[in-house]
């Protein structure tokens, strides 16, 4: 059952088979969605794109610092029009880059 913030354990995620990313570790599984911006919930507000009542997550992020057994995070999508780019942390631009150049 997923925590309050809708953080999953590892067996709800690898059950609903959205791609993830584990840090400190292999990177993404099976591979990051392409095209997309993805961010969690709290940069998603920071932003101003916030995060809709019943909107689902693309992705999930492993936090390895979190506590267990909930240590995956929801990653939202979000295009170009939704957030300022030049608010986008120097990895989160990397990312951008990556996938949107």
């Amino acid at each position: 059952m997923t925590d309050h913030n809708s953080w999953l354990t590892r067996s709800e995620v690898v059950a609903c088979g959205k791609p993830v990313y584990v840090t400190g570790g292999s990177g993404w599984r099976p591979e990051r969605p392409k095209g997309w911006i993805l961010l969690p919930r709290y940069r998603c507000a920071e932003l101003g794109a916030h995060v809709e009542l019943g909107e689902q997550p693309i992705a999930y992020l492993h936090v390895r610092n979190a506590i267990p057994p909930h240590s995956y995070a929801p990653l939202y999508v979000r295009s170009s029009d939704q957030i300022d780019i030049g608010r986008l942390t120097r990895a989160e631009l990397v990312d951008v880059e990556r996938e949107l150049l």
